[in-house]
């Protein structure tokens, strides 16, 4: 059993390093789905080779001396996106508070693993990415799963073979590829079964943590960054190593070869149904209280009523940080106010988030949008000029299959954006996501 008050140095770093409708048959992709480790591990190995979808530099040497990000991901981040937009806790690559800017990727990596929750978090993000068949994810979680002394064999087993793992750790791992794969079925069931092995306070933390690692996958796969030489150390990182025979050939039981398109939106009248709901839904786990949230608020924010959002991370180390963060996704950046709204939108309604939709609608109106364009997703689309209108589509298609992007989806962004407003397109979504399994998940009452 883990502790009640988990450090989060560690989930915060994994963070930072780590035409029409959305076809309803899957797409093809430019590389198969892997369905056995052997397959996997050839993938992440050869994404070394790949170019990224927005320029990546090479890294100089006068990029290591001032300290700036080495890994890819964080890279490509600190290129793009908004400072106010970074991984929390910045400085400090990821936010470590003992970790000190600059520092390489192996002192990083020692100093969060004498977290207590680190293999177990991580063995989280390796299922998570799994599930979202994000290949650069996977590579990094497979090196940082044999630093923590997990053999091949036992990595081997996260694939197929749950039953190797404590009882409490497979309820987890369950729950985080249902609500990675299938947010719009998970609810009070799924969280009833996580409270047989965990806490309140735990189930928060671990539900805040899979719906980043969603967040995280959606960015570096749909970027298609390459994949790190080295990773935790000097030496290039050999990811495509042997398997043994055992697993060789073992269909894996978390790739989602299971993936089911999501259903189409539903009617006005069911919306407003659902949103009434909402609001009067009591959530299925003790939060912290309204009293003690607003203490924590009034660090950054006084005077102001803390949303059942923030009631709900309130004990969490990084809940400022994710305030700031949430402030600025909306107030920093390059990409129009209201196509940021409906990039939110349509996350919520694709995951059937019905307090992120509620959220998402109040600042719509505020906006003065006609609301008779909420109803569909063609109405939406039919009323965007061309560009926005693609940003759209990409945004339903990295929220329900995350999967199916290609080249040819972040080539079309940038026939009408500038490389850091795709770069913005792109997290926009990834946070959207993040949001909607946290606040759905928990069943949180909404507000408004």
């Amino acid at each position: 059993m883990l502790n009640s008050r988990w450090p989060h140095s560690a989930m915060i770093l994994l963070l930072a390093l780590a035409p029409g409708m959305i076809a309803r048959a899957a797409e093809p992709v430019e590389t198969p789905l892997s369905t056995t480790r052997p397959e996997m591990k050839k993938q992440i190995q050869g994404l070394k080779e790949r170019t990224a979808r927005l320029p990546l530099p090479p890294l100089t040497p006068e990029d290591r001396a001032a300290g700036r990000p080495v890994v890819n991901n964080a890279r490509l981040r600190s290129l793009y996106l908004p400072a106010s937009w970074q991984p929390f806790l910045v400085p400090g690559w990821g936010g470590s508070s003992a970790v000190k800017p600059g520092a390489s990727t192996t002192a990083i990596l020692n100093s969060l693993q004498s977290s207590p929750d680190y293999a177990f978090k991580t063995r989280l993000f390796w299922i998570v990415s799994r599930t979202n068949d994000c290949q650069y994810c996977l590579g990094h979680q497979e090196l940082k799963l044999k630093r923590v002394g997990m053999t091949e064999n036992q990595i081997a087993s996260l694939d197929s073979r749950w039953d190797l793992f404590p009882a409490a750790e497979q309820a987890a791992m369950k729950a985080s590829r249902k609500l990675t794969i299938a947010p719009q079925e998970f609810g009070k069931p799924d969280i009833a079964e996580l409270q047989k092995q965990f806490s309140d306070s735990e189930i928060i933390d671990i539900v805040y943590t899979v719906a980043r690692y969603n967040a995280v996958n959606r960015w570096t796969s749909s970027t298609g960054i390459p994949q790190d030489q080295a990773f935790g150390g000097e030496e290039p990182s050999e990811l495509d190593t042997p398997t043994a025979d055992e697993f060789a050939n073992v269909p894996s039981k978390v790739a989602p070869s299971d993936y089911k398109p999501r259903p189409d939106w539903e009617s006005r009248e069911v919306v407003a149904a659902a949103l009434q709901a909402a609001r009067s839904r009591t959530p299925c786990v003790e939060l912290p209280s309204v009293e003690d949230a607003r203490l924590i608020l009034a660090a950054d924010t006084p005077g102001v009523t803390p949303p059942a959002w923030f009631q709900a991370m309130a004990r969490l180390p990084i809940a400022i940080d994710a305030w700031k963060q949430r402030q600025a996704l909306v107030r920093d950046g390059k990409t129009a106010a209201d196509l940021r709204v409906q990039i939110a939108w349509v996350s919520a309604r694709e995951n059937r988030a019905w307090y992120s939709a509620g959220h998402a609608r109040a600042r719509y109106l505020a906006l003065r949008g006609d609301e008779a364009l909420l109803d569909s997703f063609v109405a939406l689309e039919q009323a965007a000029q061309p560009g926005p209108a693609e940003a759209l589509r990409f945004a339903r298609k990295l929220t329900s299959a995350p999967h199916t992007i290609r080249d040819a989806d972040i080539a079309r962004l940038k026939e009408h954006f500038s490389d850091h407003e795709v770069a913005e397109i792109i997290q926009l979504t990834c946070e959207a996501n993040a949001f909607d399994r946290f606040t759905e998940a928990l069943q949180l009452p909404l507000e408004m």
